[in-house]
């Protein structure tokens, strides 16, 4: 399946939203899920929005394991056990990490302390040096990705320590209409992107809106 494109944890908000994107650009999807069942139920309902979409769901390992480009939306606490158990498999593999990790103390978005490295991205690097790591889409808006009927304008900007893999993860953020993506060097830089999510959630839940970021004069 050299066009697919899988998403561990994927029946997530951030998982589904990216899904229907993808599926509606035309793009082959396997829903990953620790469940299958919820990931078929998720491939679904996106069927039902997307016409002729080629998405089904599979548990993680399958969905991994069928597909070239894996997109790794799991919730933080949870990564650094699933790379123990199932990193192996991502090898040889375009990976794109959407992980942030995220916590909330009295209504207060914060970022957590990643055990061993800066960065979710960097610790997934560390975890599985044969993967081609790139961040993307961290800073996207959930709700608004599962909601085609919006035209959702942002920049998606991509860390990797490997130039052309950050080529191709800008050709698949290029089938999304509307986003553009941005080149943010290397994989180093994921630690300050992580930090603006975060920074953006607290913007939102205090305006109440589903805001996301522009880099300008670019």
């Amino acid at each position: 399946m050299d066009d697919a494109i899988a998403l561990v944890g994927g029946t997530g908000a951030l998982g589904v939203g990216l899904a229907t994107r993808f599926a509606a650009a035309g793009l082959s999807v396997l829903i990953g899920s620790r469940d299958p069942q919820r990931a078929d139920a998720a491939a679904d309902r996106i069927r039902g929005l997307v016409p002729n979409a080629r998405i089904e769901g599979a548990a993680n390992r399958d969905a991994v394991t069928c597909c070239p480009r894996v997109l790794l939306c799991l919730p933080f606490a949870g990564l650094s056990d699933w790379l123990a158990e199932e990193g192996r498999w991502l090898v040889g593999k375009l990976v794109i990490d959407a992980v942030v990790p995220l916590g909330f103390e009295k209504g207060f978005c914060t970022l957590l302390p990643v055990p061993g490295a800066p960065s979710a991205g960097e610790s997934i690097q560390q975890a599985v040096p044969g993967a081609r790591v790139v961040c993307a889409f961290k800073n996207l808006p959930a709700g608004p990705l599962q909601d085609l009927t919006v035209n959702l304008v942002a920049d998606v900007l991509l860390c990797g320590n490997e130039a052309t893999a950050r080529m191709e993860v800008a050709e698949l953020v290029r089938r999304i209409p509307s986003l553009r993506p941005v080149d943010a060097g290397v994989l180093a830089n994921a630690r300050y992107l992580e930090a603006i999510t975060a920074l953006l959630v607290n913007v939102n839940r205090q305006h109440k809106v589903h805001a996301t970021i522009a880099i300008t004069d670019l």
